[in-house]
């Protein structure tokens, strides 16, 4: 993979903007909702981290998709974190100082969150807000990609597979499954970023008429399922292979748009829940953590359709009226930017 996109016809590399890919990012929420709010057994076996494990592959895939896709238009360096940081840390922040008005915490364990390295030994994570850990490791790659881009945007073609196969084989040598520690985590992002490598090189072409042989994108999602259900001492060793499972899933997706999972991930409901996703993923254990969390275990069920439907309204809320107008401020920046440069 050493090839820019510009050397490719524009029809061989899938839009950012697919349907499909929407749609996965849907089911990652849904996936991480019913982990945190439902109780998931399967043969009378507990399957909940399973769940999770699934759901948080796919929403690190897409990322690291997106994200990389972005670095390889090579964007000024500024707009770029605009983009991200004005994406991610207004809602962010607004959580926190709400749970922290009624939990409060300790300066240290304030600032690891407000700074984003709260997922870093010695970890400070706290419930109702300890689900912060994965924003950390995002907005941290967000660091390392906004380096790679001021540096040499073009090392990321050996950088990112190169850190890829070292996360996983760290994890590997420490018999690590799960965690919510960047470097054995950060590897489910990074198959996403050399996804997205893929994408843009010569192999492209090739690569998608392997992924488009029958079977395959059905083959791929039970790996995956496979390889996230870390609760089964069998299953545990596929594990290592998740993030390669996920990332050829995905690429799956993109190398047949017409396949019937693609079209049916590219529905209107699943394209709203994947614009409120953000939203959705900061505010549900807040929101589980009140009156509408509480009680028996009978009690706490009953009040889930209620619960749901407080969390889907502050999501909307949240992405239409806080986390928009901050994504206009970021445009606004790297247009600004942008136009300066041409000044120049």
């Amino acid at each position: 993979m050493n090839a820019p996109v510009a050397s490719l016809p524009s029809h061989h590399v899938p839009s950012e903007r697919s349907p499909a890919l929407d749609g996965v990012r849907a089911v990652s929420i849904l996936a991480v909702l019913w982990t945190h709010l439902m109780p998931f057994h399967v043969g009378g076996v507990p399957l909940n981290e399973s769940l999770g494990m699934f759901g948080m592959a796919l929403f690190f895939i897409l990322s690291g998709y997106l994200i990389t896709g972005q670095l390889l238009k090579r964007p000024p360096v500024s707009s770029f974190l605009a983009r991200r940081l004005l994406r991610v840390v207004p809602a962010a922040w607004i959580c926190l100082v709400v749970v922290w008005l009624f939990r409060p915490v300790d300066l240290e364990t304030a600032f690891s969150y407000l700074f984003f390295y709260a997922n870093l030994p010695p970890q400070r994570l706290v419930p109702p807000i300890d689900h912060f850990w994965s924003l950390c490791v995002e907005v941290q790659f967000y660091m390392l990609a906004a380096l790679m881009l001021w540096l040499r945007v073009r090392a990321i073609w050996w950088l990112f597979p190169a850190l890829l196969l070292t996360f996983t084989g760290m994890r590997i040598s420490h018999e690590i499954t799960a965690s919510s520690v960047t470097w054995f985590r950060a590897d489910d992002l990074l198959a996403g970023a050399c996804l997205a490598l893929l994408v843009n090189s010569r192999l492209w072409p090739q690569a998608r008429k392997a992924l488009s042989r029958p079977g395959v994108v059905p083959g791929l999602l039970l790996l995956l399922l496979a390889g996230s259900f870390i609760s089964h001492d069998m299953l545990n060793p596929l594990s290592y292979l998740r993030p390669y499972a996920a990332a050829a899933f995905v690429g799956a997706l993109l190398a047949q748009p017409n396949h019937r999972l693609s079209v049916g991930l590219g529905g209107p409901a699943l394209a709203y829940i994947a614009s409120i996703s953000y939203a959705l993923y900061v505010w549900h254990l807040p929101l589980a953590a009140t009156w509408l969390g509480s009680g028996d275990l009978w009690t706490k069920y009953l009040k889930r359709p209620l619960l749901l439907l407080v969390v889907f309204g502050i999501a909307h809320v949240s992405t239409f009226q806080v986390e928009r107008r901050f994504n206009e401020l970021a445009k606004r920046v790297g247009a600004g930017r942008g136009q300066r440069l041409k000044e120049v």
